[in-house]
């Protein structure tokens, strides 16, 4: 049996070395899954490169429109070629461009209201639309805004997942249609 001057005194809390988790240098740095993941022991620590990486993925993610946002541009495109149908004038080539412009906006609502549809089918109600506003675009040359749209349109068409191939051959006929208005705009007079 041991005496009681053989036990090594245990010292309190309190008294106790500071213990300091074993995370890496960078950990000021990362952010709150990143550190959970880590105590769970999933990550390694992240190098530099990693960090960029994993910024410029977020920029991208950001930088992409919502389908609200997506959808809401068609609509505005469907309002902006009924404006400027109803605005053109008796000059050389204008009834062509009347009616270029009224084959739009009476065949792109279908399109719009099909890709809504579905998409609202597999997914959910889509809510905060955009309120169209046609003040910034009404300045714009008919031309140069379908150019701008079909631009938009293909960048932006990175908000439905990409297996999401049914969805995008309606987003293909919505360009189609933009082409071949773009065609009888600049052709046809």
């Amino acid at each position: 049996m041991k005496k009681f001057s053989e036990i090594k005194k245990i010292k309190r809390f309190n008294e106790a070395e500071e213990v300091k988790p074993n995370l890496p240098s960078n950990y000021e740095e990362m952010s709150k899954e990143e550190l959970l993941g880590l105590i769970s022991g999933g990550k390694k620590e992240l190098q530099p490169d990693d960090v960029n990486k994993e910024e410029s993925e977020n920029e991208e993610a950001t930088n992409v429109s919502s389908p609200a946002k997506f959808f809401s541009k068609l609509f505005e495109s469907r309002e902006m070629a009924h404006i400027y149908h109803l605005q053109v004038n008796g000059e050389m080539g204008s009834h062509a461009k009347h009616t270029a412009l009224g084959d739009y906006y009476e065949g792109i609502l279908e399109f719009i209201d099909d890709l809504i549809e579905i998409y609202q089918g597999q997914y959910d109600i889509i809510e905060g639309y955009d309120v169209i506003d046609t003040k910034d675009t009404m300045s714009k040359d008919t031309i140069e805004y379908f150019k701008e749209l079909t631009d938009f349109i293909k960048v932006e068409r990175k908000c439905i997942k990409d297996e999401d191939t049914h969805l995008h051959n309606i987003i293909d006929e919505v360009l189609a249609l933009i082409y071949k208005t773009l065609y009888k705009l600049r052709f046809n007079k």
